[in-house]
């Protein structure tokens, strides 16, 4: 008798192969059936058609923290993610000191807008070494599995103290103390190393973060470390990957290049994977064509290089219950604090509508918050370009959907126009700027980017970013659009987007017990009815700890969603079940052997 029979679906399992008509039988976690399948199972789910893949594998989260105060990790949970992997761009929270704990605190609010009291509150610091850190998450059970790398900042801050905040050159023994700090670190579990480049990520008192800086004798002396570990993954956020979007310079196009050959020479050193941020940017439109041939050459030379992008467009929302164009302005600050409803209705009332409209920014109101300030400049200064949307969302909007062409077809202002969008619809409607990967007005340069065999469907960004973007929801998203709903260029096949969501991840961290749906692999498996799949509207809830809101954008139309062999959710519903755990590096190989042993 089976544990669990997935009977009569369309099975997409992940290796690029054609997609089949079958059935798939899962006893004790393991796939053992696949095919032409019946017999009795304590659980049977009629899939009636419907798709059958592996669980989805997120590889840019920023759940470090949230790994320790939730157990469900939802946004990721609701789009069929079986795996999460967090510790990208560099920031992450171990190793760490008792005196540098606040420092790590505010990288990780600055970079990645996560609130300093939200860490304070949801962690109790119970570790020093990363060693420690993978053990308090192995104390834990969750909905979907987890896995950490470790990042340059508290690495570098950890062993150089101040000397590393102030981006100090590592001396020789600083260089040998971090390799063998990371080495000990991919040891115990890690699942890679990460750094970032990218001179606009500062920490909440304005610092770039530790490692932005580092000479390539620090890189190269940590990838010749993770060498001779002969595990993980190099994970870098190259310098100037978001071109001059907010308001840096963008880098030279010979500089740009410069970025790509050290990211070769960590390849080589290493002898491991690289996974690197790829985007299309609006300085240099080609840049990427330009990365993706030079990586073309490095694998072809037998290194390992996966450029690293999102499947549509990198950039941000505004709600009312978020950030949002007037947010500044006195009259509005004055009613901030009401609940959605009401601040809507009293945001309707005429008197009001005409002093937020006619006042300036309160800018001294956010001086605290200099990535609210960068918000509300970007928003002025690409307010034509921004694209208002309302259920259901498109995010491919032609040249006819932006704010300019809205407002000047209706004879208003751009800021007219934008304050009754965001008060229709209950106040739930959107603003959309679209930014990198969206420089050509669609989603052409993405969808060539996917069909790359190299390219690694990424930068969810999951637990960051919370009051503006929800792109933990890329899973679901890219599935449906690329494989069903795009109308202004071609789709992508849906053997490509699940081998993307799935296998191309998993092969690429040495997830070797999952990603593909094979006999002997471990049971991680989406059921989902590809006619109906589609994402709810994104809502702000206060769920954090102390209350602190996030955007949270779910998805409808998975039937079945089962970790480890057990079903957590079920017709988008949770099961209330945690069967996810810790995943260490180096332990996959071995489930797997262990459990085609038990198959045969």
């Amino acid at each position: 008798m089976y544990d669990i029979l997935i009977r009569n679906g369309r099975i997409v399992d992940g290796t690029g192969a054609p997609a089949r008509e079958g059935s798939l039988a899962i006893t004790d976690g393991v796939i053992v059936a696949i095919g032409d399948v019946d017999g009795p199972a304590k659980e049977v789910i009629e899939a009636n058609g419907a798709l059958i893949t592996p669980g989805f594998i997120d590889v840019h989260t920023h759940l470090d923290g949230q790994f320790l105060w939730d157990d469900k990790l939802d946004p990721c949970f609701s789009n069929g993610v079986t795996t999460c992997i967090a510790g990208n761009c560099g920031v992450g929270f171990a190793p760490v000191r008792a005196e540098t704990k606040q420092e790590l605190i505010e990288l990780m609010e600055g970079v990645e807008d996560i609130p300093q009291e939200v860490v304070t509150e949801g962690m109790k610091w119970d570790w020093e070494s990363f060693p420690d850190y993978l053990d308090r998450l192995d104390e834990r059970h969750y909905a979907i599995d987890v896995a950490a790398q470790v990042a340059h900042a508290p690495l570098r801050t950890y062993v150089m103290g101040e000397r590393g905040a102030k981006h100090e050159p590592a001396t020789a023994e600083d260089i040998a103390e971090m390799s063998r700090l990371l080495t000990e670190a991919l040891n115990a579990g890690a699942i890679g190393f990460s750094t970032g480049r990218i001179v606009e990520h500062l920490s909440s008192t304005g610092n770039n973060v530790p490692g932005t800086f580092a000479e390539d004798d620090e890189l190269m002396g940590l990838a010749e470390a993770m060498g001779k570990a002969g595990r993980g993954v190099f994970q870098m956020n190259p310098r100037g990957m978001s071109g001059d979007y907010v308001g840096v310079p963008a880098l030279s196009r010979e500089l740009r290049i410069a970025e790509h050959d050290k990211l070769r020479e960590i390849a080589e050193r290493s002898g491991r994977p690289v996974t690197y941020l790829f985007l299309q940017f609006p300085s240099d439109q080609e840049d990427w064509r330009i990365f993706l041939a030079e990586s073309a050459k490095a694998n072809a030379a037998g290194l390992a290089m996966y450029p690293q992008t999102s499947s549509r467009s990198v950039g941000a929302l505004s709600t009312l219950d978020g950030h949002h164009r007037f947010e500044l302005r006195p009259s509005y600050r004055a009613i901030a604090d009401l609940p959605l409803a009401e601040r809507v209705e009293a945001l309707k009332d005429p008197a009001r509508r005409a002093a937020i409209l006619s006042e300036a920014d309160d800018r001294a109101a956010a001086a605290d918050d200099p990535n609210l300030l960068q918000l509300v400049d970007l928003y002025t200064a690409k307010m034509r370009t921004v694209y208002p949307l309302s259920p259901p969302l498109d995010y491919e909007p032609g040249p006819d959907a932006t704010l300019g062409a809205l407002a000047d077809a209706a004879g208003v202002s751009e800021e007219e126009y934008l304050y009754d969008h965001l008060i229709a619809n209950e106040g739930r409607n959107l603003v959309a700027m679209f930014g990198c990967n969206y420089v050509d007005g669609d989603l052409e340069a993405v969808r060539e980017m996917l069909e790359n065999p190299a390219v690694i469907s990424g930068l969810s960004d999951a637990g960051a970013h919370a009051k503006f973007i929800c792109d933990s929801a890329l899973p679901s998203w890219q599935l449906a659009f690329w494989t069903r709903d795009r109308t202004r260029g071609p789709q992508i096949a849906i053997e490509t987007i699940i081998r993307k969501l799935s296998a191309a991840s998993a092969e690429l961290y040495g997830l070797d017990d999952r990603g593909t749906l094979e006999v002997g692999k471990r049971a991680d498996v989406n059921v989902i009815d590809h006619s109906r799949l589609k994402l709810e509207l994104p809502e702000m809830l206060n769920d954090l700890p102390t209350g602190a809101p996030r955007l949270i954008q779910r998805a409808t139309g998975y039937l079945a969603t089962i970790v480890n062999g057990t079903v957590t959710r079920r017709n988008d519903e949770e099961t209330g079940a945690r069967p996810g755990r810790l995943v260490r590096s180096g332990s996959a190989g071995a489930k797997v052997a262990a459990k085609e042993a038990a198959v045969a």
